[in-house]
């Protein structure tokens, strides 16, 4: 800790306060207390130079790696001394949520309570465009960027794992289908000494590709485990090229009791009041032709469908076909409607 605070107050001698939010240079430290357990924890924001709070701007996430389980180490991290020519951040909200280091708080939950915290946090002084949210991460970062994107496809434009493994979902879960609209950018250093990151790179390219979704690959040469700044750029200029749209077909395979579906078409928990996930794994599959929505369901009696801009984005009068059945066919409702069978 005493070596963070030397970091931090040798940063602080050296500051220049335009660089925060005049010049973008400089990331903020920002505190939140936790609503899951209610403690103090950390995330790092950088806005883009002469930010205007009006303004609606892509929100990048960084997930880190392994790391101390002590959240000043990434304070210490954005406050210590830098390059005063480095380029400003001139394109995006770049949030890197303390992910709790290496604590079992982490191998528990993942990135997953402070990441969707964070975002929440951001959005209560900041507009972020909905269409255009990135998502990267390293090493452990890189894992739960893998199983972040799995789950919740529909919120990301794009999506870079950088020397990552794929241990957060195993292969036997089945949910690469899940993110295969999602465009993927996939970096190791072919000097990387970290047991098991070769495989875990083929495995990525691999399955991605068999889902229809052949990744950009990066072997960087010469290099080790951790990425070096212009690899992390170049990675976020790609992640830059793609924006979010809803597609005509996909597929959802539901492996836990919160994510439950993606772009408005969900299926409920079976057993909300159980403190496990008790029921078997569900699914479905949608097709969009024009404003016809065909659905086919698997292990499960009940749907529920957003048509409106929170979901599907149709308009007018719109016919849905469940299991074969045409269910439903006039305008579209304020909220969302639920079919039972």
């Amino acid at each position: 800790m005493l070596g963070y605070l030397k970091v931090i107050e040798t940063g602080l001698e050296h500051e220049d306060a335009q660089e925060y939010l005049v010049q973008g240079r400089r990331a903020l430290d920002v505190a939140r207390l936790s609503q899951s357990d209610g403690t103090l924890q950390v995330y790092t924001v950088s806005l883009p130079s002469h930010w205007d709070a009006q303004k609606a701007y892509p929100l990048v996430v960084v997930l880190h790696g392994r790391w101390s389980d002590l959240p000043l180490a990434l304070v210490a991290d954005s406050l210590s001394p830098h390059d005063k020519g480095q380029e400003p951040n001139e394109d995006a909200i770049i949030l890197t949520p303390w992910i709790r280091g290496s604590s079992e708080y982490r191998l528990q939950y993942g990135s997953e309570p402070d990441l969707w915290e964070a975002i929440d946090d951001v959005k209560t002084f900041a507009t972020l465009d909905p269409d255009r949210w990135y998502i990267s991460g390293h090493s452990w970062g890189g894992d739960d960027t893998w199983a972040t994107v799995l789950r919740t496809p529909d919120l990301w434009a794009a999506a870079g794992i950088m020397a990552g493994h794929p241990h957060g979902v195993p292969q036997e879960e089945g949910l690469v289908d899940n993110a295969r609209n999602v465009p993927f950018y996939l970096w190791r250093g072919d000097h990387d000494p970290t047991g098991g990151r070769v495989e875990a790179f083929n495995y990525f390219r691999d399955s991605l590709t068999v889902a229809g979704d052949p990744p950009k690959i990066v072997v960087a040469q010469g290099v080790q485990h951790m990425y070096r700044p212009q690899d992390f750029a170049a990675m976020k200029s790609w992640l830059f090229e793609h924006t979010r749209r809803r597609p005509d077909h996909f597929s959802y395979v539901i492996d836990t009791p919160i994510h439950r579906g993606v772009w408005g078409v969900s299926i409920p928990v079976k057993y909300p009041g159980a403190y496990f996930n008790v029921e078997p794994k569900v699914s479905f599959e949608c097709w969009i032709e024009g404003n016809t929505v065909k659905i086919r369901t698997k292990d499960t009696n009940r749907i529920d469908i957003d048509l409106g801009p929170q979901g599907l984005k149709l308009a007018g009068e719109v016919k849905i076909i469940v299991n074969g059945k045409q269910v439903f066919q006039r305008p579209i409702p304020a909220k969302p409607i639920t079919f039972t069978w």
